[in-house]
């Protein structure tokens, strides 16, 4: 006798216990008498049909038809034919149904018919299609007789046991299992579940619609759904389908396993609509693209060109296609001037090396400018997807004058001309070429050879002179005299530039003699005649 039943029959022992010789007013006229008689209980299933695989629940339903065998007045037939303290056990049994819950109570049950509470039960996945007998323990106490007089009524009390069966039909139908699966969504994309099921049931499927559903709004499908349907239309037996979802992972979603609800609705052999069992699929994305900056280098100058060079990563987890590295920066004074720069196809832990030319304005300050660079790139989908933006500092440096411009001559005799040597230096970080240079000078000093040049390049921090013939005036007071330049150049680029305005002293001595100024020298003819005489332009900017 399993607990459940036992309990069952301890609690009727216990009411037949309480039960007495009840002395009761008899309604009969005087007369004596004996009714006998004894409830007549059957059980019926109103669930018969289940399927494999499910937890579902028994409906079942009493039926007291009650039997007397010698009657008399009514209350003693009711009493004789009702089932009191009515206690159902459903019992495993033999086959593959499994009972998950205990004993019922039901209470009294007079003649007609009464639902048991349903009772939950598990049908094993492997169960076959078929018939199966479950048997249905009812255990009551009810009273065989009742001897009456006109000093009262006499019961004779019992308590029964009956063992019932019901029959429990497994369907033979169409049944689905999840063998294969496969996703390659990624945190904060998109990607495909991709999900293989069979018909392990033994009939046909029509109309077939399988409908995935997510449990978490952090996993969403197409454009942004809680479910997603697809048709396989007609499914035989032994028969696999794939079918793919589209599905998105939120940014912040965790990195995680995530479940997906599938379930089948399809029309069964009979025409009739019909929902499999919820089959259960993990969905674990992989980890968000990112990618990682090293190696920046930064040479930037107020009023300048310079570059910022640095190494993008592909950090992982997949491979980034087509990439495109883009600096930019909120700096209304510093322009990029080629903000793309396009690399080959990053795979997991490769490497690109960018170079961008950067020009700060004039009117920039020397500071620390932040810059920021994002990668755009394609993914496995072909989509066009954008990094986070990787952030960096760079040093802007203070201006600089573009050229060192000297004199390197010791004065001009008041009443005199002389070739006066210019010495000037590339101070700046890029190569310059055509240089030109025009010297401007106020009275006492005078010049009919102003201009000079310097053939080829000027690399940085190369120096190369040229000569100019300065007049000072007969008179001229001893003293220094301010002579100014101006240098007109080309940039690596072609465009062509016009320093600042640079301004150095020539000292002016006394003549010692006076009289006519004396010619130019010889050697400061030949000086003049190398370097040449240009055509001079003054161009704004």
């Amino acid at each position: 006798m399993t607990g459940a039943r036992a309990a069952g029959v301890a609690a009727l022992a216990v009411l037949v216990a309480l039960s007495t010789v009840a002395p009761a007013v008899a309604q009969t006229n005087g007369e004596s008498g004996q009714v006998i008689g004894s409830p007549s209980i059957d059980v019926v299933a109103s669930s018969p049909e289940v399927e494999p695989g499910t937890q579902t629940q028994l409906e079942l339903t009493l039926s007291n038809r009650g039997s007397i065998d010698r009657g008399g007045p009514a209350q003693y037939e009711e009493r004789v034919t009702t089932a009191r303290g009515v206690i159902v056990t459903v019992d495993t049994g033999s086959g593959p149904i499994e009972v998950t819950s205990g004993s019922v109570g039901v209470g009294n049950l007079p003649t007609g018919t009464e639902s048991v509470p349903p009772v939950d039960i598990t049908v094993a996945e492997s169960a076959k299609p078929g018939t199966y007998r479950v048997p249905v323990t009812v255990a009551y106490a009810y009273t065989r007789g009742v001897n009456y007089d006109v000093y009262g009524a006499e019961y004779n009390d019992f308590t029964e046991e009956e063992t019932h069966y019901v029959t429990i039909r497994v369907r033979d139908q169409a049944r689905f299992e999840v063998v294969e699966q496969s996703s390659t969504a990624q945190v904060g994309d998109r990607g495909t579940l991709s999900v293989t099921a069979e018909n392990v049931g033994t009939r046909t499927a029509r109309d077939a619609s399988v409908v995935a559903e997510s449990r978490s709004d952090e996993i969403t499908f197409g454009t942004g759904s809680e479910r997603s349907t697809a048709s396989v239309g007609t499914w035989e037996p032994g028969e696999r389908r794939t079918v793919d979802y589209t599905v998105s992972t939120a940014d912040e979603a965790t990195l995680r396993d995530y479940t997906v609800d599938l379930s089948v609705d399809y029309l069964d052999t009979d025409g009739i609509d019909r929902v499999s069992r919820t089959l259960n699929v993990g969905l674990r994305p992989v980890a968000e693209q990112s990618f990682s900056l090293t190696n920046v280098s930064a040479g930037l100058r107020v009023g300048e060109e310079g570059r910022i060079t640095g190494t993008v990563v592909n950090e992982g987890p997949t491979t980034a296609r087509s990439p495109v590295v883009v600096l930019s920066t909120n700096s209304p004074d510093v322009t990029v001037d080629s903000a793309e720069y396009a690399a080959d196809t990053l795979d997991p832990g490769e490497r690109a090396r960018v170079d961008y030319s950067v020009t700060v304005s004039s009117a920039a300050s020397p500071s620390a400018q932040q810059f920021e660079f994002t990668t755009r790139y394609r993914n496995s989908r072909n989509s066009v997807k954008t990094s986070d933006a990787l952030e960096t500092r760079a040093q802007i440096e203070p201006r600089r004058d573009r050229f060192v411009v000297e004199t390197t001559t010791d004065g001009i005799t008041a009443g005199q001309t002389k070739a006066v040597t210019v010495r000037i230096t590339n101070n700046g970080d890029q190569p310059l070429t055509n240089v030109e240079a025009k010297a401007f000078v106020q009275s006492p000093l005078s010049s009919d050879n102003d201009e000079g040049i310097v053939p080829g390049r000027l690399e940085p921090g190369e120096t190369a002179t040229f000569a100019i013939a300065l007049s000072a005036a007969n008179g001229a007071l001893p003293k220094e005299y301010p002579v100014s330049f101006d240098l007109q150049y080309e940039m690596p680029d072609g465009d062509t530039e016009i320093s600042k305005t640079y301004t150095t002293a020539v000292r002016v001595t006394e003549s010692e003699g006076g009289g006519f100024p004396v010619s130019l020298t010889a050697g400061a003819l030949a000086v003049a005649a190398a370097v040449g005489v240009v055509g001079w332009r003054r161009r704004s900017g």
